[in-house]
């Protein structure tokens, strides 16, 4: 996966987003985008019930599990972008034993960008540890590289229509 094409599609995707819709006095881009990617990642998980639903019988939906976490990467980016981080190897951190635990450690690290954030204590080292924690949720779940970075390219295309659309 070329993670640095993607960082610099989503820096184009987001100066259009900034562009048609202005940052208005006293938002916070940065916060909305922390919520926006918490949200994402419990849509990716919703998706996936077998991991965590035991009350139910639902299956797993692969398919539409990589288009939530394509959305949360959408976000993931930005976020990085938002922080100056251009470059990185892709890496992956030790897996946590289960899927869930790996879900909640995601859960814990974006949740620490956004307190580091609030008192302007965050590092691009703690910015680099959400996004391969975030990578190896996705390779725990069974996406490959390829397959992440084409989903991810295919939506990036449809976010830039529905800008053109008004979106």
């Amino acid at each position: 996966m070329n993670i640095e094409k993607l960082f610099e599609m989503q820096k184009i995707l987001d100066e259009r987003i900034e562009q048609e819709h202005p940052v208005k006095v006293g938002e916070n881009r940065f916060s909305k985008k922390i919520l926006a990617l918490q949200i994402e990642i419990g849509e990716l998980a919703n998706e996936l019930p077998e991991i965590f639903k035991f009350w139910a019988n639902k299956k797993n939906k692969p398919d539409n599990a990589l288009k939530e976490y394509v959305d949360g990467l959408h976000f993931l980016l930005s976020i990085g972008n938002d922080l100056d981080f251009r470059k990185c190897e892709i890496w992956e951190m030790a897996y946590e034993k289960t899927l869930e635990n790996q879900f909640n450690e995601v859960f814990r690290k974006v949740n620490a960008l956004y307190f580091l954030n609030r008192v302007s204590a965050i590092g691009l080292n703690d910015y680099e540890c959400t996004l391969a924690s975030y990578l190896t949720l996705g390779k725990a779940i069974g996406f490959e590289w390829n397959e992440i970075e084409q989903a991810y390219t295919d939506k990036n295309k449809v976010n830039h229509q529905r800008q053109d659309n008004g979106y």
